[in-house]
């Protein structure tokens, strides 16, 4: 399988500037991991490896170094998409379906580790966990793949790979604090951004306003919820479609045009492969024990 997807992975070399108040704005070069998801030179890798990048440098796995540009970018999802100044003809790997992922199974994290020379590093482990959010930094990232397979600094944006050679993964964080426990960001948040990114240069999702969470079994005992599945809202931003549509914080969104909501995952998979921006939807929500429908025009999310 290494030897199936090496060929597609990438080292990433970014140049960045420093800023430095004693010796005056110096540059820095920091490293990454990528790898093509087409022939014609897209690499997939991740946002804060070539966050800055006044120059971004692209190495195969048979040595040839080409210059980069930046398609598209996500803060929020920590993902980018590049594109290599070449005609050449680049071999390539896929996406896994998100929900052929299964706790347990065998997963291989390639990557560029450390930056060190000779060639990527191979780490084996297995699926730890899924649906993992952690946040990082100023971000809260979610739809997280949780493994045990060694990511170092350099793994970022490289794949964690399946037994049938196909990206369950972008490699993305490491928590030094714990005992060999690293995250990928899943390909049911990475594939859909990706594809938007080669469409649009950028990210477009339909978005309501809302900060939403998932029911806890506190919050089900306190709303008298039975069975405990919706959406929380902890946070209605100001003049967006839910404020316009009277949704407030504190009610918990059953149903989204028939469609009954179980949990976050299931809405955010719901509004991201059912509507487009400009849609109106009804939404169904429990307030203080009462049902309420109303219906809101779909904006395009911030980023």
């Amino acid at each position: 399988i290494v030897d199936l997807v090496r060929p597609a992975v990438v080292s990433i070399a970014t140049e960045i500037e420093i800023e430095d108040p004693f010796f005056g704005n110096r540059s820095s070069v920091q490293s990454g991991t990528g790898f093509f998801i087409n022939s014609q030179g897209n690499v997939v890798t991740n946002h804060h490896v070539i966050q800055g990048a006044k120059n971004i440098q692209v190495t195969t796995d048979y040595g040839k170094v080409y210059n980069a540009t930046i398609v598209g970018m996500d803060t929020l999802t920590d993902l980018a998409v590049l594109k290599l100044e070449s005609k050449e003809v680049f071999p390539s790997i896929s996406f896994a379906e998100p929900d052929s992922v299964r706790v347990g199974e065998w997963v291989i994290a390639i990557g560029n580790a450390l930056g060190l020379p000779g060639g990527p590093t191979v780490t084996v482990g297995v699926v730890a966990a899924l649906d993992r959010t952690l946040p990082a930094g100023n971000l809260r990232l979610t739809d997280l793949v949780q493994t045990d397979a060694a990511i170092n600094e350099g793994n970022s944006g490289g794949p964690l790979i399946n037994l049938n050679g196909e990206v369950i993964g972008i490699n993305s964080i490491v928590v030094s604090s714990a005992q060999g426990i690293g995250f990928a960001v899943g390909t049911f948040t990475a594939v859909p951004v990706v594809q938007s990114i080669l469409e649009n240069g950028k990210v477009i999702w339909p978005w309501m306003g809302i900060s939403v969470n998932d029911i806890s079994s506190n919050t089900a005992l306190e709303l008298n919820l039975t069975p405990r599945e919706g959406v929380l809202i902890e946070f209605v931003w100001p003049e967006t479609p839910a404020e316009f549509g009277d949704l407030q914080q504190g009610d918990v969104i059953i149903e989204i045009q028939d469609s009954e909501i179980k949990n976050v995952r299931h809405l955010q998979k719901l509004l991201r492969g059912g509507f487009s921006v400009g849609d109106k939807i009804l939404i169904t929500v429990l307030r203080h024990g009462e049902e309420i429908t109303t219906q809101i025009t779909l904006a395009e999310m911030p980023r």
